[in-house]
């Protein structure tokens, strides 16, 4: 009897025993495999976050290369003309079409105002040059503007300086418009009056030039063309010959302001002048 109790209890120890080992073993297996779950969990969750950030990087890299590029091209967009830039810089002021004197080309300006004096002055250039570019300082101008304001309406008046003689020889203008020549100092002179507007066109007697020609030119080209209007005084002198730009002038008065046209060619004068009245 003693034995038989004897195999019966080491039999269940051995069976205890055995149950003990497949739990642990089964413990064992169940921690590894949280763990493993665990690890690729947290690898996939790095991955995750990686491609996140590559793709936020990339993003972010795509908006600045995306802006730059829309800068730049705003600023293409609002690049500017010489021309547009000085009436910019002078939004108040009207200025001559330099289409009326560049004959389509380019054209280079520079301008400067001190004590109630403006003055636009115009180069010949071959390319599109900047406003104001010091390279121009040293060409040689073909045209200038001025804009003069003055105290009183009085002195821009006399700043004018209005010429008109009616005693010379009559000279049939055309248009019913009648000229006077007179001569003196080595030169002719023919003179005329349109409403506000005196006209005088000037020859060289040594050169042996005839007034006649061009001022029945001019009277024409005016029969068509209206100048501005001067309040009260206006002044064209002419020369027959071309000449540097300050060989023919247009001056006339608005009030206190006294506008001054310069060109080398004397129809082109008129023509800058015509511009500014439309």
């Amino acid at each position: 009897m003693m034995k038989k109790f004897l195999f019966l209890f080491s039999a269940l120890f051995v069976l205890a025993a055995c149950n003990s080992g497949n739990n642990d073993s089964n413990d064992s297996t169940t921690k590894s495999t949280a763990t493993a779950t665990t690890k690729s969990s947290t690898s996939h969750s790095t991955a995750s976050s990686s491609s996140t950030s590559n793709q936020s990087s990339a993003n972010s890299t795509t908006k600045t290369q995306a802006s730059s590029t829309q800068t730049d091209s705003s600023h293409s967009d609002h690049a500017m003309s010489a021309l547009d830039e000085l009436k910019a810089n002078y939004p108040n002021d009207r200025f001559p079409d330099p289409a009326s004197f560049s004959g389509g080309k380019p054209v280079g300006i520079m301008a400067s105002e001190e004590q109630g004096t403006l003055k636009v002055t115009y180069y010949a250039v071959a390319e599109e040059t900047p406003f104001n570019d010091p390279a121009l300082s040293g060409q040689t101008p073909i045209a200038q503007f001025q804009r003069h304001t003055f105290d009183s309406k009085e002195t821009a008046q006399n700043e004018v300086g209005q010429t008109y003689d009616p005693n010379g020889q009559q000279v049939d203008l055309g248009h019913n418009i009648t000229g006077y020549q007179s001569a003196g100092a080595g030169s002719v002179y023919l003179g005329w009056k349109e409403g506000n507007w005196s006209l005088t066109v000037r020859g060289n007697n040594l050169e042996q030039e005839d007034p006649v020609p061009l001022a029945k030119q001019t009277v024409d080209y005016l029969e068509g063309a209206f100048l501005p209007v001067p309040h009260d005084a206006g002044q064209i002198t002419l020369r027959v010959s071309p000449g540097e730009f300050q060989t023919n002038t247009v001056v006339w008065q608005n009030n206190q302001t006294v506008y001054t046209i310069m060109n080398g060619d004397a129809m082109t004068s008129l023509k800058m002048a015509v511009s500014m009245a439309k």
